[in-house]
């Protein structure tokens, strides 16, 4: 037996894994998901192009969109790109957890 038992049948080490823990760390991993998902789809990652008026005063882009110069069709795919990565990597690193 590789664990030790008391008279009324209690394991003398007892995981670290309790159900409170357990909850706790589920939740927290949860909460990382939702926030996680929610950054792709922020106006804050993907920004505003740069704009340019008639009298030829410009300001700089914001985020990925200002930063690489892409239109709203290059910034959806790329978000597109990210997320059909994930769905496809997602379970080969399930199987792997096992």
């Amino acid at each position: 037996m590789a664990r030790s038992q008391t008279e009324d049948g209690d394991n003398t080490n007892p995981s670290w894994f309790t159900p409170k823990r357990l909850l706790v760390m589920f939740c927290l991993i949860n909460m990382l998901n939702y926030v996680d998902r929610g950054v792709i789809a922020s106006n804050g990652v993907n920004g505003s192009l740069g704009t340019c008026t008639e009298t030829g005063v410009c300001t700089a882009g914001t985020g990925i969109q200002g930063d690489f110069n892409l239109n709203y069709f290059q910034d959806g795919i790329l978000s597109s790109a990210f997320m059909v990565g994930l769905l496809v990597a997602s379970p080969i690193f399930a199987s792997f957890a096992k």
